[in-house]
């Protein structure tokens, strides 16, 4: 018998601009301040380099307006084919609610468990709501 795998097609777009860092919590929020009106939840991860400097994002989740179902192995594997040193995770509550539920508190440690073994730091999840942001780094949930 013969077996055939086939083959993977990747495709990236390349851009002659400055690159993009992310260094702090004004940053990730000035840039995803967009999810503040969104009527439904966007669950984003941010892939960086070792030097903060953006490599990309990814949806990884469009939900409905009170959950967005997030698929770890997705986050994973983008991490290793951008060969990201880190992640910071960024996802929008539609209500004026900005601080994190238990389900973000799983599925962000869900997460840090999957990318701990691949050397991936999550290095913060933060929650956009229009009432402000929630840094899970800074209030210790991480």
């Amino acid at each position: 018998m013969d077996y055939e795998l086939g083959t993977i097609q990747v495709t990236a777009e390349l851009r002659d601009e400055e690159p993009e860092e992310i260094s702090s919590l004004t940053d990730v929020t000035k840039k995803y301040g967009f999810l503040r009106d969104r009527p439904k939840e966007h669950f984003y991860a941010v892939f960086l380099k070792s030097d903060n400097e953006v490599i990309g994002d990814k949806l990884i989740s469009l939900g409905s307006t009170g959950e967005a179902p997030v698929d770890v192995k997705d986050v994973a594997r983008t991490g290793v084919l951008t060969n990201a040193s880190a992640v910071i995770l960024v996802h929008n509550h539609p209500s004026k609610n900005n601080e994190a539920s238990q389900k973000d508190r799983d599925i962000t440690r869900e997460i840090k468990q999957a990318l701990d073994i691949l050397d991936i730091e999550v290095l913060d999840h933060v929650i956009i709501s229009q009432d402000g942001s929630y840094s899970m780094k800074q209030h210790g949930d991480l």
